[in-house]
């Protein structure tokens, strides 16, 4: 029983990070190619289709395989996950290109060419006049995880595209497929500035003024960050010659006061004279030959007829 507990433990928590890792893709872009396109961002067979482009938003990696795109919006409804299934183009396991890593991208092909690899939808992706919806939804079938509408207005030749929190029409020479959607805009202020600035006048002279700017800053950090260490050397350096006049003076009045007691300190000197005084006055030693002398003296404790242990002889009489 215990084992079962801990595998079924096991089951749901694998299970949950299964799902976690998934609510993690989100579609970045959508392209609708134009009619008998041949150019832009082709396929493993040169061919130009519409196609989605789906980002791992975190940064660990994460397998988008058994995961569903769709444009039918049936899917939407109450129903079961086999019939869900059916209206939904599955992601297929066994390429190691779903395997996404950290705010890496993978670009479906909406050509309806399953046979063709991995990378292509059984559904194809074409302009209508209508708004076209699409959802990306988990292995399970019944979890979404992440949905758009695409505009009515949206041209041939132009990508939808979710630029920070916003989604933007890209014109088709400035489409980012597999890399971060970071384009909008930019064309035309390069146009405004070039036709406000022709020669690179006004570009040469902000760039040397930002050049020139930093390097001052940096003087002036380089300056006052000397400054200071030299402030706090010169007190370091200050507090070590007060010490040592501090420490000259003790040994100044020491070397007077040894000179004035003939090199012994005032407080030994009182103590030694104190001593004598009182051994001299209260006459505490006895008066003493300083003689040793040693005289030896016989007594009964060195004879010998004294001893506990007696030998005793014994004859044994022969024939």
């Amino acid at each position: 029983m215990k084992r079962v507990f801990l595998l079924s433990l096991l089951n749901l928590f694998a299970i949950a990070v299964c799902a976690q890792g998934a609510r993690d893709f989100k579609i970045t872009e959508v392209y609708i190619a134009q009619e008998g396109e041949n150019n832009g961002f082709l396929d493993e067979f040169g061919k130009a289709s519409s196609w989605i482009e789906i980002e791992n938003t975190s940064y660990t990696t994460h397998n988008i395989r058994n995961c569903f795109l769709t444009t039918n919006e049936d899917v939407l409804k109450e129903m079961s996950a086999p019939d869900r299934e059916k209206l939904m183009s599955i992601i297929p396991s066994g390429d190691e290109r779903t395997n996404l890593k950290g705010k890496q991208r993978i670009t479906f092909f909406a050509d309806g060419n399953v046979n063709r690899s991995i990378l292509h939808t059984n559904f194809m992706l074409k302009p209508t006049g209508k708004p076209v919806f699409i959802a990306l939804y988990d292995g399970n079938a019944v979890d979404l995880l992440d949905s758009i509408t695409i505009p009515a207005d949206l041209k041939p030749g132009y990508s939808y595209a979710k630029i920070g929190d916003e989604w933007k029409t890209i014109p088709n020479d400035q489409i980012t497929p597999n890399a971060p959607n970071s384009f909008f805009g930019n064309a035309d202020k390069i146009k405004e500035w070039k036709e406000k600035d022709p020669h690179g006048l006004a570009m040469t002279v902000l760039s040397m003024g930002i050049v020139f700017g930093c390097l001052l800053l940096l003087f002036v950090f380089f300056h006052l960050f000397g400054w200071i260490i030299n402030r706090m050397n010169r007190a370091a350096k200050y507090k070590a010659i007060m010490k040592l006049r501090e420490q000259a003076n003790k040994v100044v009045v020491i070397a007077k006061e040894g000179i004035e007691t003939k090199g012994i300190p005032y407080e030994n000197y009182v103590a030694a004279i104190s001593l004598a005084l009182h051994e001299y006055l209260g006459n505490m030693h006895d008066m003493e030959s300083g003689i040793i002398t040693i005289q030896r003296k016989d007594s009964e404790w060195g004879n010998k007829d004294h001893n506990l242990r007696h030998q005793e002889s014994h004859f044994v009489p022969t024939n």
